[in-house]
C-alpha cells in the first residue's frame, strides 16, 4: 500500500515540474469571409490571432473574434471561437470547414 502512494506522490511531482510550451510565433490579423449565395453579398469579419507553440498536442492556435456588422438575412457563426490544430495546414482545412457550415467562404 505503501508503494501506491509514493508512487502516486512521484507521478503527480513530475506532472507539476513539466515545462510549459512556449510560444515561438503569434500573429493578430483579419479574416473576412462571404455568404456564399448569388443574391447575397454579406459578409464577416473576425479578428484573428495565432499562436504556434514548440510543443504539445496541438501546438498551432487560432482564436476568432466577430468584430464587423451582423448579418441581416445568413446564419451568423458564433461570436468568438477558437480552433486548435497539429499544423499550419490543418488549421487552414479547419478553418474553411468551420466557415463552411454556416454558408460562409474564406476571401
Amino acid at each position: 500500500m505503501i508503494y501506491l502512494v509514493v508512487s502516486a506522490y512521484i507521478i503527480t511531482e513530475g506532472i507539476r515540474k513539466m515545462k510549459k510550451s512556449l510560444i515561438i510565433y503569434e500573429e493578430e490579423t483579419q479574416l473576412y469571409a462571404r455568404f456564399d449565395h448569388p443574391k447575397c453579398r454579406e459578409g464577416l469579419s473576425y479578428h484573428a490571432k495565432m499562436r504556434i507553440r514548440d510543443s504539445g498536442k496541438f501546438p498551432v492556435e487560432l482564436t476568432l473574434t466577430f468584430n464587423g456588422i451582423y448579418p441581416y438575412g445568413p446564419p451568423m457563426p458564433p461570436e468568438k471561437h477558437e480552433i486548435k490544430a497539429t499544423s499550419i495546414m490543418d488549421l487552414y482545412s479547419k478553418i474553411l470547414r468551420w466557415f463552411r457550415k454556416y454558408g460562409y467562404e474564406v476571401t
